[in-house]
């Protein structure tokens, strides 16, 4: 699961806190992140890439059926309902269209 630190002390490693005897906790008070911030703060190590030659409605449809994710008629709504299952999951989705 994707989460941002809570305390600025989570910041710093243990071996620091732990030897300036750092044991406070200071509250981050984060706004409620945006598709686009959590597209961006999540791993590149957690990338899922949809690869597609000619039809990318077919293939992100291909992927959500077998992940058992509910597919809508539009594309523009299966690619939002995509990204959002990929995030809920502490995973970011890259489409790559192959030559």
């Amino acid at each position: 699961m994707w989460t941002r630190p809570a305390t600025l002390e989570e910041l710093i490693p243990a071996d620091v806190r732990e030897r300036w005897n750092i044991n406070t906790s200071t509250n981050i008070g984060w706004k409620l992140p945006t598709n686009d911030d959590a597209q961006r703060e999540i791993a590149d190590l957690n990338t899922i890439e949809i690869r597609y030659k000619d039809k990318l409605d077919g293939k992100i449809r291909e992927f959500m059926k077998l992940n058992k994710i509910h597919t809508t008629h539009k594309m523009d709504d299966n690619i939002r309902v995509l990204f959002n299952w990929a995030i809920t999951r502490g995973k970011k989705i890259r489409i790559v269209q192959e030559k």
